[in-house]
C-alpha cells in the first residue's frame, strides 16, 4: 500500500553501542585466614566485613574468631583499604611444642628452695645449654613464686604451674627437631635440678615435639586463586621452621605477602636468617614472645591488617610499619638489646616498648613491608590498567605510535597514582641507566619520580608484530621510601 512516506534509517541509521566493561581493581589488601578450625556450618568459605561475621561461623573462643578481632580492631585495617577477610579452610594439622614437666612441688620441697640463695639450673633448650645462675628464692612462698624466678631469668620459652603445682617448661617453637628440651647437672650453685628440688635432671617428664601435616599453603593459595584474589595470607596453623620456609619459597613466585609470627626470639637469627638468606621478601616475618602462642597469632594478624589498610586512591596514604601501635597487643615486655640487634640485622619485624610507648620496630629482610604491599598493589594496577586499554575499545588498538602512545599512557597513569599515594616520589636515579635515552631518563626521574620507554613501532621485530604483540614496555620507577631513625650532631660552644 502507498503511503508516500520514505523512512528516516535510509538516511540516518544511528546505533546506540555500551563500551565494553574492564577489570575490576584487585583486592591486595584483602587477607585470606586459612583456619584448620571446625566451622559451626557447611559453608564452603566465607566473606568477612567485621569479627562477627567470623564468630558466628567459628565461635568466639576459636583462635580464628580471635584472630579475626585482631583484623579489624585497628583504627585503620583493611577495611579502610577497600580488603576484606576471606575465612578458607585449611586441611592441615598443628605442630606441636617440646614441653618438660617437673615432679609435684611439695611444701618440703618449697622449705628446702627457700634456703637456697645462689640456685643454678643447667637446661637445653631447642638445641641450646644454658646455665642460669644465682638464682634467689628466700623470698617465696608459693610454686607460682618458683616460677616468678625462673621466668625472671630470660630463657626463651614459656614457664607455668600445672596440674596444680608442677612446673612445665614449654619450647616456643614447634616440630619434632626445632622442639627440644633437656636438663642436666649444674656445674655451679646450688642445683635446683636435683632430686632435692625440682628433680629435672631424673625425673622430668618430658614430651617430645611433633611436625605439622596435610595440605600445604601453596595448594590451598591455589584453589583460593580459581575463586577470588587476595593480596595477604594468614593461618591459624602452628608449624615448624622448615614449613614456614617452605610456604615462603612457594608464596614468593606468586602475587601473594606471607604474614608469619614466631614466638621465640632465639628464632630470630635462625628463622629469620633463613627467610633473608632466601631473599623471600614476601615473607613478613615477627617475633612476639609475650602472650603465649594465640598472642602471638593475633599479634601478626593485627600487624598484617594495618600493613594492608593502604587505600591507593588516597593522598600521601601510603604507610611504613615502622613505630605503629598494634591496638589490642601489649608490646614484648621480653625484648632487649640483643634481639633488637638480630631482628635488625635479619629482617625481622618486633613490636616492643621505648619510653612507654608500644612501637614496632620494622626491619629491611630485602624489602620492607610498605615496600613489598606498594609493588604489590603497583603491579596489579598495571595489569589492570594495560588489560582495560585494550578491551575497552569496541573496534581496535592499532599497530602504531598513536596506539603505544594510548597504552603508555594506561600505565602512566598508574604512576601518577603511586606518585599521589606517596609511594613513588621524584629523586635521584643512583644506579646505571637500564634503558632508554639517558637525559630523559634521568630528568623524569628526577622531575616526576618515574620514567616510562618503548621501542619505536618501526623498529620492532616483524615477528612480534605478526604476532600482534605489542613493542615492550619499560618503567622505571624511584620509591618515596620512608625515614625510620635520625642521627643528630650538635656543636656547642661557651
Amino acid at each position: 500500500m502507498a503511503t508516500g512516506q520514505i523512512a528516516l534509517s535510509n538516511t540516518i541509521n544511528v546505533t546506540l553501542g555500551k563500551a565494553p566493561s574492564g577489570l575490576g581493581e584487585y583486592s591486595t589488601n584483602s587477607i585470606v585466614l586459612l583456619s584448620n578450625e571446625s566451622p559451626l556450618s557447611s559453608e564452603p568459605y566465607i566473606w568477612a566485613v567485621s569479627a562477627q561475621d567470623v564468630i558466628n561461623e567459628y565461635g568466639s573462643n576459636s583462635l580464628t574468631a580471635k584472630m579475626a578481632r585482631a583484623l579489624f580492631t585497628p583504627a585503620f585495617n583493611l577495611r579502610t583499604g577497600g580488603g576484606q577477610v576471606l575465612v578458607y579452610p585449611y586441611n592441615s594439622t598443628n605442630a606441636t611444642a617440646c614441653n618438660a614437666k617437673t615432679i609435684a612441688i611439695t611444701p618440703t620441697i618449697l622449705t628446702a628452695l627457700k634456703l637456697i640463695s645462689t640456685g643454678s639450673l643447667k637446661i637445653t633448650l631447642d638445641g641450646t645449654a644454658y646455665e642460669i645462675t644465682n638464682m634467689n628464692f628466700t623470698a617465696i612462698k608459693t610454686v607460682e613464686d618458683v616460677v616468678k624466678v625462673l621466668n625472671a631469668q630470660g630463657l626463651d620459652c614459656d614457664i607455668e604451674v600445672v596440674d596444680t603445682n608442677k612446673i612445665q617448661f614449654t619450647s616456643r617453637r614447634y616440630g619434632a627437631t626445632d622442639s627440644t628440651i633437656a636438663f642436666s647437672a649444674a656445674s655451679s650453685g646450688t642445683d635446683i635440678g636435683g632430686g632435692s628440688y625440682l628433680d629435672t635432671t631424673a625425673n622430668a617428664t618430658i614430651v617430645a615435639g611433633t611436625n605439622s601435616s596435610g595440605k600445604t599453603v601453596a595448594e590451598a593459595i591455589a584453589e583460593i586463586d580459581q575463586i577470588a584474589y587476595v593480596g595477604g595470607v594468614l593461618t591459624t596453623q602452628f608449624c615448624e621452621n622448615a614449613v614456614i620456609l617452605a610456604n615462603a619459597t612457594a608464596l614468593q613466585a606468586l602475587d601473594h605477602i606471607y604474614f608469619e609470627v614466631t614466638q621465640s626470639l632465639k628464632n630470630i637469627a635462625k628463622l629469620g636468617a633463613s627467610i633473608k638468606a632466601a631473599t623471600d621478601t614476601k615473607t613478613r616475618p615477627m617475633a612476639y614472645s609475650y602472650a603465649g602462642a594465640e598472642g602471638a597469632k593475633c599479634a601478626i594478624a593485627t600487624y598484617a591488617s594495618i600493613a594492608c589498610s593502604t587505600n591507593y586512591s588516597g593522598s600521601s596514604t601510603v604507610l611504613t610499619m615502622n613505630l605503629k601501635e598494634l591496638t589490642g597487643i601489649l608490646p614484648d615486655l621480653n625484648l632487649n638489646q640483643t634481639y633488637y640487634t638480630q631482628a635488625k640485622q635479619n629482617g625481622v619485624d618486633i613490636y616492643g616498648n621505648t619510653e612507654g610507648l608500644s612501637c614496632v620496630y620494622s626491619f629491611d629482610n630485602g624489602a620492607y613491608t610498605d615496600e613489598v604491599t606498594g609493588e604489590l598493589w603497583f603491579k596489579k594496577a598495571l595489569e589492570t590498567s594495560g588489560f582495560n586499554y585494550l578491551r575497552k575499545t569496541n573496534t581496535k588498538i592499532p599497530q602504531t605510535e598513536a596506539g603505544m602512545t594510548g597504552l603508555k599512557n594506561a600505565y602512566e597513569s598508574r604512576c601518577v597514582q603511586a606518585v599521589r599515594n606517596g609511594l613513588i616520589a621524584p629523586g635521584t636515579w643512583n644506579d646505571s641507566i637500564p634503558f632508554g635515552n639517558p637525559e630523559d631518563f634521568l630528568r623524569n626521574i628526577e622531575e616526576k619520580g618515574y620514567y616510562i620507554y618503548s621501542l619505536p613501532i618501526a623498529q620492532q621485530q616483524q615477528a612480534e608484530r605478526e604476532q600482534r604483540i605489542a613493542p615492550i614496555v619499560q618503567i622505571a620507577i624511584k620509591l618515596a621510601g620512608a625515614f625510620h631513625s635520625s642521627n643528630v650532631i650538635v656543636n656547642v660552644q661557651r
